[in-house]
């Protein structure tokens, strides 16, 4: 069992982590144009992509923890919304993307609690109207048997 979690958590991880240098693109861009940063160093630009990337690698792995079924859901869901805040906040950090100070920390902290409850509602909402389709059409299929 936890053989095949490693396994499956690197094959995800391996598939998402290509990904990684066009988020660093991207966050770059953003940072860049609202003036915030701008790296110019070779060893900036690489710690950028190799952390990116590994960002990456872990957001695809932890994908994985959806299949432990003796888990319950708000559990799985603190796991994966502890590692992806631990993930993101290091990758920050360690880039300087976010000053070493409270007032950043908190509003880094802020934004991602924030997005992470927000893309839950919106899966929670979509889901629920998936299921409420599919009760229907099952309703009518037995209505019409």
């Amino acid at each position: 069992m936890m053989r095949k979690f490693i396994s499956d958590f690197v094959l995800r991880g391996l598939i998402s982590g290509g990904f990684g240098p066009l988020a660093y693109g991207i966050i770059i861009l953003v940072l860049q144009l609202s003036g915030v940063a701008a790296i110019s160093d070779g060893l900036s630009i690489f710690k950028a992509i190799f952390s990116t990337y590994l960002l990456a690698f872990l957001i695809g792995g932890i994908s994985v923890i959806w299949s432990v079924e003796r888990i319950g859901l708000g559990f799985l869901i603190l796991i994966h919304g502890f590692v992806l805040y631990v993930s993101y906040l290091i990758v920050y950090l360690l880039n300087d993307w976010i000053k070493k100070e409270l007032i950043p920390f908190l509003v880094f902290t802020g934004i991602f609690i924030l997005g992470y409850l927000l893309i839950w509602l919106i899966i929670y909402l979509v889901e629920k109207s998936r299921a409420k389709r599919l009760t229907k059409k099952f309703k009518s299929i037995k209505i019409n048997k």
